[in-house]
């Protein structure tokens, strides 16, 4: 196992050319399709990276992202990359009575929004990471932004991306293998 001290984005970086990705004005029916046969490999990837025309990462999409896409507007994203949309944050009431407005159409609100881009829905991502920085700064940047992964660029190219799940199973494998033999 390396060291913590010692682990950098090169030593956890998924390939861009591994990961499943979309471009940005892709329909939302083709990112769930895509995400559907994604999952059917249990283990590998939860988001779908969204990438431009030149190959640029934008952003990704997550499981939430999608389902939230076809739901009522009133749980849409006000704009790309918000990390949620509570409209009655500040209301302290149980509002799941609206979900009985919602059920009579779900179906066809599905099919009307199938067509639609996934640019108003994915998570955007503004910060990147090189080859050679730490996982701390890794870290500090997926916390600070709530994203789980970023993009690891060389010379403007997106090389791959390092994801937060990445990162925590070295930090597991660490715990396991260090301190938690001397606490059992």
């Amino acid at each position: 196992m390396t060291s913590l001290n010692d682990l950098h984005a090169r030593d956890i970086i998924i390939s861009i050319d591994d990961y499943p990705n979309i471009l940005v004005g892709a329909p939302i029916g083709e990112a769930i399709h895509l995400m559907h046969h994604v999952l059917e490999d249990r283990d590998k990837y939860r988001n779908i990276l969204v990438l431009d025309d030149d190959d640029k990462l934008l952003g990704y999409l997550s499981l939430r992202d999608l389902i939230r896409s076809v739901g009522p507007g009133y749980l849409h994203k006000v704009t790309a990359g918000i990390k949620g949309n509570q409209p009655f944050q500040s209301i302290q009431q149980d509002f799941s009575a609206l979900s009985l407005i919602w059920e009579e159409r779900f179906t066809e609100k599905l099919h009307d929004e199938l067509s639609k881009s996934v640019t108003q829905h994915m998570t955007l991502i503004n910060d990147h990471v090189t080859l050679d920085d730490h996982i701390t700064k890794c870290i500090h940047l997926m916390l600070l932004n709530d994203v789980f992964m970023l993009p690891v660029v060389e010379n403007e190219k997106v090389l791959g991306v390092v994801r937060l799940v990445d990162i925590f199973e070295n930090l597991a494998e660490h715990v396991e293998e260090e301190w938690y033999p001397h606490h059992e």
